[in-house]
């Protein structure tokens, strides 16, 4: 005997001939259950929200995911850090919002190394990816406007990290920073 494991189709097929009370229910039950399930509809539905409330509960796991307070406790989870962010792109998907992330798991990751000393290749391969996919971001999205508000936190970000950590990081933030700069034509 084979089980198949239920799929959104046979959700859809139940929940399509529910009532709205039932519906609003099923939601405010979801909402309920999980911290992050509140998070993604805080996000999608509430647009009229400050970035600052739509952002503080994934901010809060990338600064516990990548920057722990207590890492003799607590490992380092990159790809924690980086679900954040995934999870906020998929709730509501606005490019300055993401942008934001992204540079805010750059400033944690600065924010731990400079704490704690230097880490390892594999950490620092993920700040080079990140300050990376933040350049191709903006190249890609071409808004003068964005670029005026991530801009001056990467480079903030490069004046902490420029001479005080190893690995090539800041050799190759600091050629993704002036290839914005270029790009842009924005003085350093």
């Amino acid at each position: 005997m084979t089980f198949e494991k239920p799929s959104w189709i046979d959700i859809k097929q139940i929940i399509s001939g529910w009532s709205d009370k039932q519906l609003v229910g099923l939601v405010q039950d979801l909402y309920r259950l999980c911290p992050e399930n509140a998070a993604f509809l805080n996000a999608r539905l509430l647009q009229q929200s400050t970035p600052k409330q739509k952002l503080a509960p994934y901010k809060k796991r990338i600064r516990a995911a990548v920057s722990p307070k207590e890492p003799w406790k607590q490992k380092v989870r990159l790809s924690e850090g980086r679900k954040a962010i995934s999870d906020f792109k998929k709730a509501n998907g606005n490019v300055r919002d993401v942008l934001t992330l992204m540079t805010y798991y750059v400033q944690c990751g600065n924010d731990f190394t400079l704490e704690f000393g230097d880490i390892d290749e594999r950490f620092y391969d993920s700040m080079c990816t990140m300050v990376r996919q933040i350049t191709d971001r903006l190249l890609k999205e071409q808004d003068h406007q964005i670029v005026d508000e991530i801009l001056p936190s990467l480079e903030k970000e490069f004046k902490r990290i420029d001479g005080q950590m190893g690995w090539g990081y800041p050799d190759e933030f600091g050629d993704c920073l002036e290839e914005l700069r270029d790009a842009f034509e924005r003085e350093p």
